[in-house]
């Protein structure tokens, strides 16, 4: 059976080993504990807030599978739920049906850009596009430091203010929240009341310089935790493709050889799965080219890239392997071939992708958007919707 891993710390964690947090409602008795600093989720995440006590599970859970439990301090019952390792409440839906996928891309890729808007897209076309009931996951008990203020923050900046962001600085003393989602849908089943199946989208919007040597690379646990991994890929860093445009110097945020990026995700995958160098990484990994409206104008209107999908309520297999075959003819021409043969003989599944979180080139010197339009993004959600279709969360039309 699936085990599914804490979105917020990246630990496997099995329904029977679910930890309780205290509601704070007090017992029979009438005492009542009260938010306090909680040292393992401090350490796990670096959250600090005070928060009400966490306990585990009583003995037997392993068996009976309690739903609720009552507090040992105060004795009032709770059926809130928490991770065992980190300490951080777990939404009610969490299960072994849950899969977790992350997101990590190299310094320069774009990847707070990129999160904001997928974010925003969650949240509006996804959800409508697919009846699915999306929302974010964990507390907001942070303050400035709650990802939903992180995003809600985000979005003025980039939709309304029409400013890019700064290169994201290193986590203090390693840690950062993540933007956790959980998208919930139904699940049809013949001649049976239909289920619901849950995942959580975990984005972790790390600094550029953690993909930058191995070691730091290993740091990040929640790579090697993840169901599916959405890979963001500059092509600014590839010379063939950068010669090829005539940008400034403040868009070049980095000329690290991208096949090195890629081999340090791939292996931290190998060590944390277990995989020797003779076998392929199973987990599909969506290998995203980002800010390919640079390249709109070389490519030409009529090119099929430039095409936007029909917004369907599933996922477009033709569509979807035209795409792939065509980003990869793209990485050819660009004497990017190497990141191909790697991932060819490092995955069992991945696919390429296309997308432009903008719509439209910025101007990179004033770090802000020219275009009148605002932010239009173009084919951003293609990546997840096809790692959801993989798991079974959205339909897919293929073309067999």
């Amino acid at each position: 059976m699936h085990t599914p891993g804490c979105p917020f710390c990246y630990k496997r964690v099995r329904s029977s080993e679910l930890a309780f947090q205290c509601l704070g409602k007090g017992g029979r008795n009438g005492d009542r504990c009260k938010p306090e600093h909680d040292a393992v989720r401090a350490h796990a995440t670096g959250f600090s807030e005070p928060m009400l006590p966490v306990f585990p599970p009583p003995r037997g859970q392993q068996l009976y599978h309690q739903r609720k439990a009552e507090c040992p301090d105060c004795g009032g019952e709770t059926g809130v739920r928490a991770c065992p390792h980190c300490h951080t409440p777990l939404s009610a839906n969490f299960g072994g049906n849950s899969r977790l996928i992350a997101m990590v891309g190299a310094k320069g890729t774009g990847k707070t850009v990129y999160l904001t808007v997928l974010a925003r897209e969650l949240n509006a076309g996804l959800r409508r596009r697919f009846e699915a009931d999306v929302r974010m996951s964990g507390d907001s008990q942070a303050g400035s430091q709650s990802p939903r203020q992180w995003l809600d923050q985000n979005v003025e900046r980039l939709f309304t203010e029409r400013q890019l962001f700064p290169t994201t600085p290193p986590a203090e003393n390693g840690h950062r929240l993540p933007l956790v989602f959980q998208w919930r849908r139904e699940h049809p089943r013949f001649a049976r009341k239909p289920t619901y199946r849950t995942s959580f989208l975990s984005f972790y919007d790390t600094a550029g310089e953690t993909l930058s040597s191995q070691p730091s690379t290993h740091d990040l646990e929640y790579i090697g935790a993840a169901d599916a991994l959405i890979v963001l890929l500059d092509p600014f860093m590839l010379p063939a493709a950068r010669d090829r445009l005539n940008l400034p110097g403040s868009a070049i945020m980095s000329q690290e050889s991208t096949v090195d990026v890629v081999h340090r995700v791939t292996e931290n995958l190998r060590s944390a799965h277990g995989i020797p160098g003779g076998g392929r990484i199973k987990i599909p990994v969506a290998v995203v080219l980002a800010k390919m409206d640079a390249f709109f104008s070389a490519l030409g209107s009529d090119h099929p890239l430039r095409q936007p999908p029909e917004a369907t309520p599933y996922y477009d297999e033709r569509l979807g392997q035209d795409t792939h075959k065509r980003v990869g003819e793209l990485l050819s021409n660009w004497r990017g071939d190497d990141i191909d043969i790697h991932l060819k003989y490092s995955y069992e599944d991945f696919r390429y992708f296309f997308v432009s979180a903008l719509g439209a080139p910025p101007n990179y010197d004033t770090a802000t958007l020219e275009d009148e339009h605002g932010v239009q993004p173009f084919r951003v959600d293609e990546p997840l919707v096809w790692l959801l279709a993989k798991f079974g969360v959205v339909p897919t039309k293929d073309p067999r």
